[in-house]
């Protein structure tokens, strides 16, 4: 595998998404560029609202991993890739295409992949690890964290998610283990994505199914669901050229910058360069925590509990329990927390242990869509 990837990686803080693709889909969607996948019911749904947030969370200079499902082919239940997320106007091609008659992606001939984005290739090979037993050592070393590995996803309460992220750090560590332990699997034919489906992105008629997952959905959508929330500030954190951005890395930063100086030493912008949806905190406990941001060395973390009400006295104490299990799981990292709510419950109280580590958060949204983020 080429070095000039792992440069590329490095000198952007590219993070990267592991996506578990059917084997019976994952021909056409290498051979097309083009990922989705399913989500309960049509849109607006609950689940709808967690699918498009994982789309929020890919940025612009992110790398894409394949996880093929089990079946006959080289490569199967294993890590593929790299990809790259493809960009147009320097924003990840992420849209949503309900009951797609241009490009069917049907898992069983039934559940249609509604919840979509274009990558591209960035090796010339596609490579994957073909030996898990290394990939596991990462993760019960924690070098790589807050998700199971996909081969045991439907076991127990593993709850199955589609799309995850990885921090810079961790991605780089995938990358070396595809450079020690890879093999190549195949090389792709033509161009990636193809003209047929960026042409079909481009088309897009913005209606109530089939329209990109950009900044103008976001600032046109109401809706109380908490997913909605994670949506909006993902936004915000990992595409630089949204509209949302500045607004979005102001209000943080005013809210955790002295926080984070005393406590570690650094900024709110250091640990936004890395983001993670819903990440299990331990494959002991069924819980995820809602958004967990890192700093480039993965050597702090910021966790954001966030709630569409009022932010209540459990919430707190919920959150306190996170940022004790993260000392015990990381005791060389800082951790902190942002519990972020329409406001606070009467009598809500942080515990003088956690009080300098956790900063309770309000939102408050303009007619024009805008949300601001403030101390409360």
């Amino acid at each position: 595998m080429e070095s000039s990837v792992t440069d590329f990686v490095r000198n952007n803080v590219s993070q990267s998404h592991l996506c578990i693709c059917n084997d019976s889909l994952y021909d056409k969607t290498v051979a097309n560029g083009t990922y989705g996948f399913p989500h309960e019911g049509r849109s607006r749904t609950k689940s709808f609202w967690r699918a498009v947030a994982s789309m929020y969370n890919i940025g612009p200079n992110d790398l894409v991993f394949l996880y093929r499902t089990k079946g006959e082919h080289p490569g199967c239940q294993e890590i593929n890739g790299p990809f790259r997320i493809y960009t147009i106007n320097g924003q990840p091609a992420i849209y949503y295409d309900l009951d797609s008659t241009n490009f069917p992606m049907k898992v069983k001939g039934e559940a249609d992949c509604k919840v979509r984005f274009l990558f591209r290739k960035t090796t010339r090979d596609v490579f994957s690890i073909a030996d898990n037993y290394e990939l596991i050592k990462r993760y019960e070393t924690k070098d790589i964290w807050g998700y199971r590995h996909p081969a045991v996803m439907n076991i127990g309460a593993a709850r199955k998610k589609s799309v995850t992220s990885f921090t810079c750090k961790q991605t780089l560590l995938i990358l070396s283990l595809i450079r020690e332990f890879g093999e190549v699997r195949f090389t792709p034919p033509g161009k990636i994505p193809s003209t047929e489906r960026i042409d079909y992105y481009h088309s897009l008629s913005h209606d109530d199914y089939h329209f990109p997952l950009n900044d103008d959905f976001l600032l046109s959508t109401n809706t109380t669901d908490e997913a909605f929330l994670y949506a909006y500030i993902l936004r915000g954190l990992r595409t630089p050229s949204s509209k949302l951005h500045n607004e979005v890395m102001k209000g943080f930063s005013l809210i955790n910058d002295e926080m984070l100086t005393a406590s570690c030493n650094k900024h709110f912008s250091d640990l936004a360069v890395n983001v993670m949806m819903e990440t299990i905190i331990s494959p002991h406990l069924q819980e995820e925590l809602d958004i967990v941001l890192m700093d480039k060395e993965d050597s702090a973390i910021l966790l954001f509990e966030v709630k569409a009400d009022l932010v209540t006295q459990v919430d707190i104490y919920q959150t306190q329990k996170y940022l004790d299990l993260l000392r015990v799981i990381f005791p060389k990292r800082t951790v902190c927390a942002n519990v972020i709510g329409s406001g606070k419950d009467f009598g809500v109280k942080v515990d003088s242990e956690f009080e300098k580590l956790i900063k309770l958060v309000s939102y408050d949204r303009d007619t024009n869509g805008i949300i601001r983020f403030s101390s409360v």
